[in-house]
């Protein structure tokens, strides 16, 4: 499992230790991991099967895929954590997966026994590249060729319509933009 590795160097005794603090969970597909209204208060770290984050529109009747989670992936969700507030959004296992659990409350006590813990924090800088989907002047073509080349396997492992949600155009749209990149 590639959960440290990607943060930097850590000692023996500070990968043991984080990997004590860990909860590994089993969810079944369909399983709600993080519900809307409740305040986040773990991250967890995919170590099979896949997630979708679904924000709910109050003003619309439709409700959209924020981003979409896969192995070796960390998901949380970032508002309700960070702020400590009620979660606009639910977090769904989409197909049946295991994750490892890290409370807040571990992370503090995981910071406090060795600064090297602080590195943790490029785990909510993973949303940078995430964001590039949401700018408004991005086309169609350049939105989906982002998942191409940063994340091709979710092309696999959702269906279209929900690819076509999270990158915020209609799914025929998709199908357009799909049709001209193919050679």
């Amino acid at each position: 499992m590639k959960m440290l590795e990607q943060f930097g160097c850590f000692s023996e005794a500070e990968t043991k230790l984080f990997h004590s603090m860990l909860t590994n969970k089993y969810v079944k597909k369909d399983e709600v991991l993080v519900r809307q209204g409740e305040i986040s208060k773990s991250i967890f770290f995919v170590v099979k099967g896949s997630f979708y984050q679904l924000y709910f529109c109050q003003d619309r009747e439709e409700n959209h895929i924020t981003d979409l989670y896969m192995e070796n992936d960390w998901l949380f969700n970032a508002d309700s954590l960070i702020n400590q507030a009620p979660s606009k959004s639910a977090i769904i296992c989409f197909s049946d997966a295991e994750v490892a659990e890290l409370t807040l409350e571990s992370l503090h006590q995981l910071i406090a026994f060795s600064r090297n813990f602080l590195l943790l924090n490029k785990i909510f800088n993973t949303l940078s590249s995430k964001i590039a989907l949401y700018d408004e002047h991005l086309t169609p073509a350049r939105k989906y060729n982002h998942i191409l080349t940063s994340k091709p396997q979710l092309l696999q492992s959702f269906p279209l319509a929900m690819i076509a949600s999270y990158l915020k155009i209609r799914p025929e749209t998709l199908s357009r933009v799909r049709a001209n990149i193919r050679i």
